[in-house]
């Protein structure tokens, strides 16, 4: 083998490396064995004439030549992908579409949009993946998303967005707290508060955070699902900032009580997203026009 020899296996597994830290994450990122990952690995360097990464029992790092080699493999990458995608767009035939969504849009939102599309886009076959709205973008940067949707109120550059609808977070507590019974706190009290919050990145978090911001700060127990949120709450770990949508049945049922807090913005755009660089295919435009009709 030489270095001419190298296909997108060798280059995925380079960057998965640097991006990683360790060749058991990067076999797993990129669907190998971790054997076959390490003799890739090592196939690579004997092509190379010198080391491409140093194994300590802590993982896997990159020399310095390994760390250029990546680079040039993440264009590579993402030189294919683009070229995959253009292809599909060009194609122009109704198929595979893989959505990425943050959690509030893919638990509450997402399955009507799908079951709307398998009855109306015959032979499309959607694969959805679920993360907070900074891990939304990464998946469309990598080429590994077509089409996403966010819920957080910053926007990043390279992409095109539509709205396709509204949401508002909700200040919930327990029933017994005494938020629930004495009118509601102020802004101040709120962010001074032990709240529990999703976790950075995610797009709940950045809404939380932002409105607060003018009013000061206070500890945070960090979450990472709106149920997890939700249930801390009710068991008494602190007052909690979560989307209307995702509480609904608790505040139904009086599991969990809203508190009312004037001078508190808390609303947010939810968004569709996707890549700037290639045409969306016919399939991914087909399914905006069910999720927002007059976009």
């Amino acid at each position: 083998m030489t270095v001419r020899d190298w296909d997108l296996r060798h280059f995925r597994l380079l960057a998965a490396i640097a991006s990683e830290g360790s060749i058991g994450a990067a076999a797993r990122q990129t669907g190998m064995a971790q054997p076959n990952a390490s003799r890739l690995l090592e196939q690579m360097e004997r092509s190379a004439g010198f080391a491409l990464a140093t194994r300590t029992p802590r993982g896997t790092g990159l020399t310095d030549r390994g760390r250029v080699v990546a680079g040039l493999a993440a264009e590579v990458i993402e030189a294919a992908e683009n070229v995959a995608r253009a292809v599909g767009a060009l194609e122009g035939e109704r198929g595979a579409l893989h959505l990425c969504a943050s959690l509030t849009v893919a638990e509450h939102l997402m399955p009507a949009w799908l079951a709307a599309a398998q009855e109306r886009l015959p032979g499309l076959a959607p694969t959805l993946d679920v993360g907070n709205s900074d891990e939304v973008f990464d998946r469309l940067r990598t080429g590994a998303a077509d089409l996403g949707f966010v819920e957080g109120p910053t926007v990043q550059t390279g992409f095109r967005y539509l709205e396709v609808g509204r949401d508002e977070l909700v200040v919930v507590v327990r029933p017994d707290h005494p938020w629930a019974h004495d009118g509601g706190p102020s802004p101040a009290q709120v962010a001074a508060a032990g709240l529990v919050v999703r976790e950075p990145g995610s797009g709940t978090r950045q809404t939380t955070d932002r409105a607060l911001a003018p009013h000061g700060s206070g500890r945070r127990f960090e979450v990472g699902s709106n149920a997890a949120l939700a249930a801390s709450v009710a068991a008494g770990l602190g007052p909690g900032v979560v989307s209307r949508l995702a509480v609904q049945l608790a505040l139904r049922s009086g599991r969990l009580a809203e508190v009312p807090v004037e001078g508190l913005r808390l609303r947010r755009v939810l968004r569709a997203v996707w890549s700037g660089a290639v045409p969306l295919s016919r399939t991914a435009e087909d399914f905006l026009r069910i999720v927002a009709p007059a976009g």
